[in-house]
């Protein structure tokens, strides 16, 4: 059994008001709502071990294990915790990058780094690589690891509202592995043309290949 630990400094969306808000959204939007503040509450020693668990299953794909280029992101606000298996990728030789957002031109490029201390204070806040950092084309890529805020079981996914990822992965044919909590997990996120499918979707609790 899983046990959440909650922040006393949130208000909290309970369990059943979650599974509430999922059954009956209509949109994108209150979808998004109302599992970013679940989200929001969680205790970081709780993200903290279903990431762990995460990356267990993430670094169990073979097709994973034979790639070389890697894209991650740094996690904010309780996403998925990476810091972790971002050292452990560049302690197995892996080339890892990550993304600098472009808030005036609406878009990502990454950067290759070498060590976390390579990272400082970007868009919203979000760590990203130094601008003394490598920039490299989208295309070689072999994996783009990516968050958001709700996935469903078809593959797809909803972000934060910008359109970053969905205009990024139009560049590169990198296997796509959305990675996100269970209860982000839900039946339908109301994809639309421009959404990309994801080629695998992990949770703590599942392991959805498309």
């Amino acid at each position: 059994m899983k046990y959440f630990y909650f922040r006393k400094d949130v208000n909290i969306i309970s369990s059943l008001d979650l599974i509430n808000s999922i059954k009956t959204a209509k949109t994108k939007n209150s979808l998004r709502k109302a599992v970013l503040s679940f989200r929001n509450s969680l205790d970081k020693s709780s993200v903290l071990s279903m990431s762990a668990d995460i990356f267990r299953q993430f670094l169990s794909i073979e097709k994973i294990q034979t790639s070389s280029k890697f894209m991650l992101y740094v996690d904010f606000r309780n996403e998925v915790a990476t810091r972790e298996i971002i050292s452990d990728l560049l302690d197995l030789g892996k080339e890892v990058y990550l993304p600098v957002t472009l808030k005036e031109e609406k878009k990502l490029i990454s950067k290759r780094i070498f060590s976390l201390d390579d990272l400082v204070p970007g868009a919203y806040g979000i760590l990203e690589p130094n601008v003394d950092a490598p920039i490299i084309d989208p295309s070689p890529l072999d994996v783009v690891v990516v968050p958001g805020s709700v996935f469903d079981k078809n593959g797809y996914r909803t972000g934060y509202g910008g359109g970053y990822y969905d205009r990024f992965l139009e560049n590169t044919d990198a296997i796509r592995v959305g990675v996100c909590f269970d209860f982000q997990l839900v039946d339908d996120v109301f994809p639309e043309e421009h959404d990309k499918k994801m080629d695998f979707i992990i949770t703590e609790k599942n392991f959805l290949n498309f």
